[in-house]
């Protein structure tokens, strides 16, 4: 039971790995600011009925940048969802042998859960994918706001 909770936190940690190696956080967050001004701009000239070749010149200067963004997202999961399916139903199987159908039985409170191993494997690494994903966005906002700070200081700006 151990093992397979182990090899679980294992995959979920080279999970965030690859994935924060892929997504590149602060190219994803410059084009995410350029996004929110492009966006905040077209709300306004639209709120002022700028001409429809306006709205739309600004709209095709935006989607390029959306696009780019859903992409760098969208990278890792290319990886990893297959590399899941693979760790899954091959490896633990392999690996645990007959082990990959025993149950393993938690007490939660008054309720009883049952899994199997390959299902314990799962929700290891569901929850704990939550937790770090959760942990990185923070960090990442925390970082953000640091470098914000920083940029804004170095111009001689007080925040």
């Amino acid at each position: 039971m151990l093992l397979i909770i182990l090899s679980g936190v294992i995959y979920a940690l080279c999970a965030a790995a690859v994935q924060r190696k892929l997504s590149n956080p602060k190219k994803s967050r410059e084009l995410q600011d350029q996004i929110k001004i492009i966006s905040k701009e077209l709300q306004a000239m639209i709120k002022n009925n700028a001409p429809k070749e306006e709205v739309s010149k600004r709209q095709s200067e935006m989607m390029p940048l959306v696009r780019q963004s859903m992409t760098m997202n969208m990278k890792s999961t290319f990886i990893l969802i297959p590399s899941f399916f693979v760790v899954y139903y091959l490896i633990i199987p392999y690996l645990f042998g007959g082990l990959g159908t025993d149950f393993v039985a938690f007490m939660i409170g008054s309720y009883k859960i049952s899994l199997e191993f390959k299902g314990l494997f799962f929700v290891t690494v569901f929850i704990l994918g939550i937790i770090l994903s959760v942990s990185i966005l923070l960090y990442d906002k925390r970082r953000a706001k640091l470098d914000t700070k920083a940029k804004l200081e170095a111009e001689g700006i007080k925040p």
